[in-house]
């Protein structure tokens, strides 16, 4: 009986400070209202032309698509697109390796898309070349997106472009790199065209109500990007725990200008780790532009004054950004794990930094392979005791005479079989955290 009740309250704490989050069942920020072709029955897509068939549908469909699709020489996917899931099952690829402009671009979704999410995909274009060509993906006039743990490569305009009637958009794990070289030379005038993401086509361009609103979360903008992270105007935008590290020399991560409708954009928990410029006024586009940083590493000066959007949603410590996101299994990009009838999770759900909320103690990762780090930099340990249960409740491990080594006490997990632990912190009489930990 003791054994149960322990469990239960074990079970109990694990719910209170679980930090990152890699695998989201559903959408937050501005495009939270895309459902896609909801609980539809999959099917799955291997070829072009079955991949075109289905998205053509005017019927909600669930999307799977297979290996590696190829898009025939000016043949890119340009349709109008609603009630559409498409998920790339692990390594799904769809390619365009055409560099011309009307034969560049992957997929389109022309002006009346709406209610659509795309996942695990990664988008492989044929590198950087300024013919006024086409992007990988364009959302042309699309409502409610949902574009989620992608990888854009190579984009012979862009990676991933916003504009026309498009709006309530998320984009959330997002990976977004230039792997070949870019091609100079193009009748469009740039030598350098790694121009990433772009939100509005003109000064003048804005979806109905005036302002494109798009939140990015958890996304990386990664080697070769050289601007455009994003280059926006007419919107407001939240940019949430990303991550910069373009390493490119004169790089510009936001270009932002206000064109006829002005534009906010919040920028949170975020980290600029290599990047030239943090941010370029595009006064060209005329208008205002409110700009604010909130608990940003490297960071620019704010200007103007800009709210926190008002709708509910997950984030974590900036500390943990870079980790979190270029985790190859499980941060950014196409790293999700998909099975034959489309369940999605990831490898790992719960890793990550957990914080223990009074103190700020981390523990990480969460799921592990032999072992477990708890971070006391910030507190006393000489009173602290870890002890270690199993899933029944049964203390495995409990350890009172702390030697931490740079403040980190680290626990051996190598002789424990796979599975669920718990853990629990005692720091005093007073203060103490339990959380799960599950060995693989």
């Amino acid at each position: 009986m003791k054994n149960s009740l322990l469990f239960i309250a074990l079970t109990f704490f694990i719910c209170k400070g679980l930090g990152q989050t890699f695998y989201m069942s559903s959408p937050e920020g501005f495009g939270s209202s895309a459902t896609g072709g909801g609980s539809t029955a999959a099917v799955t897509v291997s070829t072009y032309a079955d991949f075109k068939s289905y998205i053509r549908l005017a019927t909600p469909q669930v999307i799977l698509v297979s290996g590696t699709i190829t898009i025939p020489a000016g043949q890119s996917i340009s349709e109008v697109v609603t009630n559409k899931t498409i998920i790339g099952l692990p390594g799904a690829r769809l390619v365009n390796n055409t560099q011309t402009q009307s034969g560049s671009g992957i997929l389109n979704l022309k002006n009346g898309s709406n209610n659509v999410i795309i996942r695990n995909l990664i988008f492989e274009g044929p590198g950087a070349y300024d013919v006024d060509g086409r992007d990988n993906l364009t959302a042309d006039g699309c409502t409610n997106l949902w574009v989620d743990h992608c990888e854009f490569q190579d984009g012979v305009d862009g990676n991933f472009d916003i504009k026309n009637n498009s709006d309530n958009i998320t984009v959330s794990w997002c990976k977004f790199t230039y792997l070949k070289p870019s091609i100079p030379g193009g009748p469009g005038g740039s030598n350098d065209h790694r121009f990433s993401n772009l939100i509005g086509s003109s000064s003048s361009n804005a979806p109905v109500d005036g302002h494109f609103s798009v939140t990015f979360q958890n996304c990386y903008w990664a080697e070769g990007c050289k601007a455009r992270m994003p280059r926006a105007r007419n919107a407001e935008l939240h940019i949430l725990n990303c991550y910069y590290y373009p390493s490119v020399a004169g790089s510009v991560a936001l270009g932002l200008g206000g064109g006829t409708n002005n534009l906010t954009c919040y920028v949170e928990k975020s980290n600029f780790g290599n990047v030239a410029n943090v941010y370029q006024n595009a006064g060209s586009d005329g208008g205002t532009v409110s700009l604010k940083f909130e608990d940003c590493l490297n960071g620019a000066s704010n200007i103007g004054t800009v709210n926190q959007p008002n709708y509910s949603y997950s984030s974590f410590p900036v500390a943990d950004v870079a980790t979190a996101i270029t985790n190859a299994d499980c941060g950014a990009g196409a790293t999700l794990q998909v099975s034959n009838v489309g369940v999605i999770s990831s490898s790992c759900d719960a890793l990550g930094v957990v914080e223990m909320e009074s103190l700020g103690v981390k523990y990480y990762p969460t799921i592990i392979d032999d072992s477990l780090t708890i971070d006391f930099s910030t507190i006393d340990y000489s009173n602290a005791v870890i002890s270690v249960f199993s899933l029944v409740g049964k203390e495995l491990y409990s350890n009172s005479n702390l030697q931490p080594s740079n403040g980190k006490v680290i626990i051996d997990f190598s002789d424990y079989a796979n599975g669920i632990y718990f853990c629990r912190l005692q720091v005093n009489t007073l203060i103490s955290d339990t959380f799960r930990v599950v060995k693989r």
